[in-house]
């Protein structure tokens, strides 16, 4: 197959695909009201449909623009200067700065390597969470970059929140290419905040919807606190269009589901590469000759906490294939020189 690797863009993770034509007809249309701010309607009838789509009520539900404005409006409400906050290692860059300009005192907690996935270690959490008592927790599920599950388990969710007296935040950004969510455990679990978003699955990274299910006291908080129109008319008209119906929301996880294995059989084989398991719509690689990476002809993401490792998102087949004989060309024809 022909193809420039270079012109690839598979470090965004972004599906490759527009969503449904109806969806883009819906933002169409919104944008002959363009002069007029979105109605309240509008953002009810949203709300209305992310409350059915994830098993809750709207009360439950806040929907605002983009995960890092989300984050923002979260951790203003929650997060005092000196407040203990731990993070993972590595884990979703966008939480720590947000949380440095709060004053949070962050600690990390370092997950660790085990065949093909990365684990969370349960007894340092539980011990790290004694000693610093934090008034935030937060696991992105399943990890960026690592792509593993963390906690995947209701019954777990229930004990770390049992456990301390802050917030529990999970983000659940790749919830429809991981298969399981605690967004239900919302309403019995005061101190659990979910993130959803619609940037992945729903093929609407562009339109920058986002949402945070929570207790009905601190969705109002939030709320009370935001400004009114936190998302355009094209981004609130597409979103209420997809979640209309998100059966091709599920349509596209299977599809990027399967092209993701097949990723990860054709790349395994490749020398000097390890591929490890993934339940997201990219795979994290560790390169055994990392000084191989600035050279390939593909871009690939960097995660900041080791430079032996890179990550791949999912594209169309064309797309996987070109990257898949990028990898493979490129590092068996250079292992012997990066050897030496």
């Amino acid at each position: 197959m022909n193809c420039d690797p270079s012109q690839l863009r598979l470090y965004f993770n972004e599906f490759p695909q527009p969503p449904p034509a109806n969806v883009i007809k819906a933002a169409r249309e919104a944008l002959r009201e363009a002069n007029r701010y979105p109605e309240d309607k509008l953002v009810g009838g949203l709300k209305n449909l992310i409350s059915s789509y994830a098993g809750l009520t709207p009360e439950n539900v806040h929907a605002t623009s983009g995960g890092e404005y989300a984050f923002y409006e979260l951790f203003t409400r929650l997060v005092r200067q000196g407040d203990s906050v731990i993070l993972l290692e590595p884990t979703f860059t966008s939480y720590e700065p947000i949380l440095k300009v709060l004053g949070a005192k962050i600690r990390k907690l370092r997950l660790q390597e085990n065949g093909y996935r990365w684990i969370l270690d349960k007894d340092e959490l539980f011990s790290l969470m004694r000693t610093e008592k934090p008034r935030l927790l937060v696991i992105d599920d399943p990890n960026n970059p690592t792509a593993s599950p963390m906690l995947a388990d209701e019954d777990l969710v229930r004990e770390v929140c049992s456990s301390f007296g802050g917030y529990l935040l999970l983000d659940e950004a790749y919830t429809e290419y991981a298969g399981y969510s605690a967004s239900k455990l919302v309403p019995e679990i005061d101190n659990l905040v979910v993130f959803r978003t619609m940037s992945k699955a729903f093929a609407l990274a562009g339109m920058r919807v986002s949402i945070l299910l929570a207790t009905k006291q601190l969705i109002e908080s939030i709320e009370g606190f935001s400004p009114r129109f936190e998302l355009s008319r094209p981004s609130l008209a597409a979103a209420v269009e997809a979640l209309s119906d998100p059966s091709y929301a599920f349509r596209n996880a299977d599809f990027i589901k399967s092209e993701r294995e097949r990723v990860r059989r054709a790349l395994r084989p490749v020398n000097g590469l390890k591929v490890y398991e993934s339940f997201t719509n990219f795979v994290l690689m560790r390169f055994n000759y990392p000084q191989l990476i600035d050279s390939l002809k593909i871009r690939l993401m960097r995660p900041t906490f080791d430079r032996q490792y890179a990550r791949l998102s999912i594209g169309s087949k064309l797309e996987n294939n070109c990257a898949v004989s990028a990898l493979r060309d490129s590092l068996n024809s250079d292992k012997q020189s990066a050897k030496a």
